[in-house]
């Protein structure tokens, strides 16, 4: 029942001289990226010493952010270099599906992540024994399963509606939300369902890190001396700061 072949990108802008502006910003930050996290993983795989549970969920970080971005930023930016607005009907099903996908997978990472922490620090007696190869090999496995498998049925289900009236998707990416809008049946059920999966991804992750870090401060301030306080902070303070990026931004 579907008759739409492709959607319109409708951008960010009309105005050429700020899609100038936005292009070169997209670019610099994609370059970035892209360059910060491949050198992430190439350092944490040739570098012996770096071998262990915190850089190992590293790596997987840096390779879900070079997919996520990969998945949007290059074909905004073709589409403001080359004018065009359009996206084919299955390449924005694609990209909408590999977007949450990889984006629930960064949440469970995180979480994961705020875990090793917690353990490193409140048990670090036992760290070696609990955060084994095998357990932090069963926990990203455990990340990138239950981001797809949370993704997936809702992403059936909207790649099977049938779109036959407008096309036009006010994104510059095909995003779950303005594509449900353009669906031709009752969509109801599936906004429900995204709702709570949104709900599990998000406040449950949170919920982890909360946890995790309210028990790694109390520890840090049984701590007697404030060297050992700064020293033990700092192995995860950057992954605090990522954390209040990431979940204030969504």
């Amino acid at each position: 029942r579907t008759i739409i072949r492709e959607f319109i990108l409708l951008g960010l802008t009309d105005n050429h001289q700020l899609e100038v502006g936005l292009f070169l910003l997209l670019l610099g930050i994609y370059l970035l990226t892209l360059i910060g996290d491949m050198l992430i993983i190439i350092i944490t795989l040739l570098n012996a010493q770096l071998y262990t549970p915190m850089y190992f969920f590293l790596q997987h970080l840096a390779l879900v952010a070079i997919g996520y971005t990969s998945n949007i930023i290059p074909k905004a930016l073709a589409n403001i270099a080359t004018g065009s607005k359009s996206i084919s009907f299955v390449g924005c099903f694609i990209q909408s599906f590999l977007y949450f996908v990889l984006g629930t997978t960064e949440f469970l990472l995180l979480a994961a992540m705020s875990v090793d922490r917690y353990v490193a620090i409140c048990n670090p007696l036992h760290y070696s024994t609990i955060m084994n190869g095998r357990i932090c090999s069963l926990l990203v496995l455990s990340c990138w399963a239950g981001g797809l498998s949370l993704i997936l049925v809702p992403s059936i289900v909207l790649f099977q509606m049938p779109f036959c009236g407008p096309n036009i998707i006010n994104h510059f990416f095909c995003d779950s939300g303005p594509l449900i809008k353009l669906a031709c049946v009752d969509t109801r059920l599936l906004e429900l369902i995204d709702f709570v999966i949104a709900i599990l991804s998000l406040l449950g992750t949170l919920s982890v890190n909360i946890v995790s870090y309210v028990k790694i401060i109390s520890t840090i301030l049984k701590i007697p001396s404030t060297t050992g306080k700064k020293k033990t902070f700092s192995t995860c303070a950057s992954h605090m700061t990522v954390v209040s990026i990431t979940y204030s931004s969504c």
